[in-house]
């Protein structure tokens, strides 16, 4: 059943590559977070290690891959990020 699933999933993204359409998540993410800019968001990240995350931050800049935030790293502790979006999961907007 797992084989039939990758053999799916392959073909899907194989489709999409081929039609140009396979880095339009990467984009719109990019257009998602220049737009924040100056607001503050809660965002999930994927760390190297697999961990998931929850920041509380303010963005400060972003383009099609990264993303520069100031993250709250408890009381009065601010520090500034330079985040791939590849490993941004979700963006909360508060």
């Amino acid at each position: 059943m797992v084989l039939f699933l990758m053999g799916k999933v392959n073909r899907l993204e194989r489709i999409l590559r081929d039609n140009g359409l396979g880095s339009v998540r990467a984009a719109g993410l990019g257009e998602q977070m220049r737009k924040q800019v100056g607001n503050t968001v809660t965002l999930t990240v994927e760390a190297g290690d697999g961990d998931v995350t929850g920041k509380v931050c303010r963005v400060l800049d972003a383009d099609e891959d990264w993303a520069l935030v100031l993250a709250n790293e408890g009381t009065k502790k601010e520090c500034e990020k330079l985040i791939r979006l590849d490993s941004v999961k979700q963006i909360k907007v508060k």
